[in-house]
């Protein structure tokens, strides 16, 4: 696999594999609505362009048997920036957070755990994976956060805001991490999925 995104950082078309150099989605959502919660950032990111996939190295790959129900892939990248459009309605304690605008997000040691159930479909005689679930447990060892334009662009608050977050990156996961993680998991289906579903599993055991 280390070998697969070193060969090709920029992509290649013959298995759905996409550029990792500079990697475009439309839309992601992360949400938390626990009125109990401190801390909810309900939050929405548009023309999403995320940079530092191809450097991932991946530190073990369990269960890619010709039987197998389940797959496990762990990796960590280094360092993924986020740049994009933001709409945030939130609350960070009593602070009601509240904005739109251009947001600039990055991870360090991004620690990633892919788990996937599958299923194998037979096309033209040949047996594919079927993805029937996918988690995703992420954690990073630190984050930044910019969120620009907060507060209708009331600079201190701005600032201060996501002074705490990004001082508080562990704590903000913490609290998030399950809706993050399901924000991964969203890349991960457009990035990896094509790829493992348009070749036919049997090749990978042709004897």
């Amino acid at each position: 696999m280390n070998d697969i995104i070193r060969l090709y950082p920029d992509g290649n078309p013959l298995f759905k594999m996409p550029n990792l150099k500079l990697v475009k989605l439309d839309k992601l959502i992360v949400s938390k609505s626990d009125s109990k919660a401190p801390l909810q950032l309900n939050f929405q990111l548009f023309d999403i362009k995320i940079t530092g996939l191809d450097k991932a190295k991946v530190l073990s790959a369990n269960g890619f048997e010709k039987d197998s129900e389940y797959h496990e892939v762990e990796f960590q990248v280094p360092f993924v920036k986020m740049n994009a459009r933001y709409e945030i309605n939130g609350k960070l304690l009593l602070l009601p957070v509240k904005g739109t605008g251009h947001g600039v997000f990055t991870h360090k040691g991004l620690h990633v755990i892919l788990k996937h159930k599958i299923a194998l479909q037979k096309r033209n005689g040949k047996n594919y994976i079927k993805t029937i679930k996918l988690w995703t447990p992420t954690k990073p060892e630190n984050s930044t956060y910019e969120f620009g334009n907060l507060f209708d662009g009331n600079k201190v608050l701005a600032d201060a805001t996501n002074k705490v977050l990004t001082e508080n990156s562990q704590n903000v996961w913490s609290a998030m991490g399950e809706e993050f993680s399901r924000g991964i998991a969203q890349v991960i289906e457009e990035l990896v999925l094509p790829t493992l579903e348009c070749l036919a599993y049997d090749d990978f055991f042709a004897e």
